[in-house]
C-alpha cells in the first residue's frame, strides 16, 4: 500500500478501490479522465502502490513525443537492460523480451492524450491480440476526456468493448473544505483569518484539486483573506468609525479638577469627623488648634509652641443643647492640659551657640570620617552581569528541567565561585551551571586542568562573558534553588 493512500479523500479512496478490482481481474484498456486538475495523476500513482503482484511501470508522455523515444522509456520501466530496437513495434519486441514468460504487466501511462497515434495503436494492438499469450497486460491510460471522445469515434465497435471509461468526478463542497483543512494544517493561523472567505471562494471554483491548491498558495484571483476583507468591509468601516471618534472624544475632554488634600493626604472635613462625629462646623475653631498640638506632641516637633486663645463663645438665641456644651468644655479643658504640659517640658537656658572654629573642624566619629574605599570583590565572587564582558567563565552544564540542574549542583565536588542563570533558549530555557571568573582566556584555560576529575569528565569549555550577557535573562540565587 503506497503512503500516498491514506491522504485520498473518501470519494478517492472508493474510486481506488474499484480500479483495485478492475486491474485485478479485468482485461481491460482503462481509460481513466477527466478534467484538469482533479487529481488522476494522483489516483495512477495511488493504483501503482495497491497492484503488489503486477510488474508495474509509470511514463508520463510529453507534449509532442518521439515515438521511439517513447518506447524506449516502456521498456525500460519494464525490463532491466532490455535488447531492442527502438524503431521496432512494440509487440514484437515484448513478444521477443517475454517468451515463455507467465508475468502480469500493468503499464499506467499519464498525459495519454499526447501520445503518438502510432503508439496509441501498438498499445492497443497488444491488449486485443493478448488472448494465446502466456502473459498478461493491464493498461491504464490517464487523460482528458478528449482522448476518450476520440477513441470512441474512431476505433470500430468490435475494440470498444475492451475500452473501459473511469471519469474521475469533481469534489463536493465538504470534500473541497476537507482538502483545504489538510493542506492548511501546519498553518493554524492562516486557516483562521481565511474561514470567513474561504466557502464563497470554494463555491465558485471548479470543483477541482488543483484549485484548491492554488487558493491555499495565494494563486487565485481572489485569496480568502481578501474576499472576507470585501464580504465584511461595511463592518470594517463602522469599526474604525466608532474607534476614530473615541479618540476624538477624549483628546477634546478636558480632565477633571484635582481634590486638594489637606496634610497627611485627608481632607479638613474628614479630620473634623474624626475628633466628634456630627460636630465638625460647632467645634471647628476649638479643635483644630488642639489636634495641631497633640499632633506636635506625638512627633516630638520642634520649636517653640505658641499658645492659642481660647475662642469667644458665640452669642447663641436660645438654650445650648447639654451634649454640644459639654463637648466642647471637654476640648477647651484638652487644649489647656497640653499647653501645661508644653510649657513645663521647655527648657529654661537655651543652649550656648557652638564656637565657629570648633564647628569647622570634622568630628573624628562622624560617618563620613569611618567611610572607607570598599575593596573591589574577584571576578568570581561578583554577580553575572557586573563582570566585564572581556572576562571569561568556565561553563559546567546545561539542563532544560531545574530538578537535573538541582540534582548536578547537589553531586558536585566544588563549593565555591559556582553560579547559575536562566538563558533565553527557545521554547524552554535553560539551566546553565558556570564557574570561576578569569581575567584572560589563557586563565581560563589552566583553570580547566585544575578542576576535579568528575568535573573534567564533562568536558567544560571556556566561554566569554559577553555570550553569557547576551543570553542571560535571570541569575539564580544557589542556596534558594537547592532549597527548593
Amino acid at each position: 500500500m503506497s503512503d500516498t493512500t491514506p491522504s485520498l479523500l473518501p470519494s478517492q479512496q472508493v474510486l481506488l478501490e474499484r480500479l483495485k478490482y478492475l486491474i485485478e481481474y479485468g482485461e481491460h484498456a482503462i481509460l481513466l479522465h477527466g478534467r484538469p486538475g482533479v487529481g488522476k495523476s494522483t489516483m495512477a500513482q495511488s493504483l501503482l502502490g495497491c497492484a503488489e503482484g503486477f510488474n508495474q511501470g509509470l511514463v508520463v508522455c510529453p507534449p509532442q513525443p518521439d515515438p521511439a523515444q517513447l518506447r524506449v522509456e516502456i521498456l525500460h520501466q519494464l525490463f532491466t537492460d532490455p535488447l531492442f530496437d527502438p524503431h521496432e513495434p512494440l509487440i514484437d519486441s515484448f513478444e521477443r523480451l517475454l517468451q515463455g514468460s507467465g508475468q502480469r504487466l500493468l503499464l499506467v501511462i499519464d498525459d495519454a492524450h499526447s501520445l503518438p497515434q502510432v503508439i496509441l495503436a501498438e498499445l492497443l494492438a497488444m491488449l486485443l491480440e493478448q488472448g494465446q499469450r502466456s502473459w498478461r497486460m493491464t493498461l491504464v491510460l490517464v487523460s482528458q476526456p478528449k482522448l476518450v471522445q476520440h477513441l470512441l469515434a474512431e476505433l470500430p465497435a468490435e475494440c470498444q468493448q475492451h475500452l473501459l471509461p473511469v471519469i474521475i468526478e469533481p469534489l463536493s463542497l465538504s470534500e473541497q473544505k476537507q482538502l483545504y483543512r489538510m493542506l492548511t494544517a501546519d498553518r493554524p493561523l492562516s486557516r483562521f483569518i481565511n474561514q470567513l472567505g474561504i466557502e464563497p471562494q470554494l463555491q465558485g471554483s471548479d470543483g477541482s484539486a488543483q484549485a484548491v491548491v492554488e487558493l491555499v498558495s495565494g494563486q487565485g484571483e481572489v485569496t480568502p483573506a481578501q474576499a472576507g476583507l470585501l464580504r465584511h468591509r461595511n463592518l470594517i468601516l463602522v469599526l474604525l468609525g466608532l474607534v476614530a471618534s473615541m479618540a476624538l472624544w477624549v483628546a477634546m475632554v478636558p480632565p477633571g479638577p484635582k481634590t486638594e488634600s489637606g496634610g497627611g493626604g485627608r481632607s479638613d472635613s474628614v479630620r473634623l469627623m474624626e475628633v466628634a462625629p456630627g460636630l465638625a462646623e460647632p467645634a471647628r475653631s476649638s479643635s483644630a488648634p488642639a489636634l495641631a498640638s497633640a499632633k506636635g506632641e506625638a512627633l516630638g516637633l520642634a520649636g517653640e509652641w505658641q499658645a492659642i486663645n481660647t475662642p469667644q463663645a458665640k452669642p447663641q438665641t436660645g438654650e445650648e443643647d447639654p451634649l454640644l456644651q459639654s463637648a466642647r468644655e471637654g476640648l477647651v479643658d484638652l487644649e489647656q492640659q497640653l499647653a501645661a504640659k508644653q510649657a513645663a517640658a521647655r527648657p529654661a537656658v537655651e543652649p550656648a551657640s557652638p564656637d565657629p572654629a570648633q564647628a569647622d573642624e570634622p568630628d573624628p566619629e562622624t560617618p563620613q570620617a569611618k567611610e572607607a574605599p570598599q575593596p573591589r570583590l574577584p571576578l568570581a565572587q561578583r554577580s553575572l552581569m557586573e563582570r566585564p564582558a572581556d572576562s571569561y567563565t568556565l561553563q559546567l552544564a546545561v539542563y532544560s528541567y531545574p530538578k537535573l540542574a538541582a540534582r548536578y549542583l547537589k553531586q558536585l565536588p566544588l563549593q565555591q565561585g559556582l553560579a547559575l542563570y536562566v538563558n533565553n533558549r527557545q521554547p524552554r530555557p535553560w539551566y546553565v551551571v558556570v564557574y570561576g571568573g578569569f581575567e584572560d582566556k589563557g586563565k581560563a584555560q589552566a583553570a580547566v586542568s585544575a578542576l576535579p576529575e568528575a568535573v573534567r569528565s564533562t568536558s567544560p569549555y571556556v566561554k566569554p562573558m559577553q555570550d553569557v550577557h547576551e543570553e542571560l535573562v535571570e541569575q539564580l540565587d544557589l542556596a534558594a534553588f537547592l532549597s527548593e
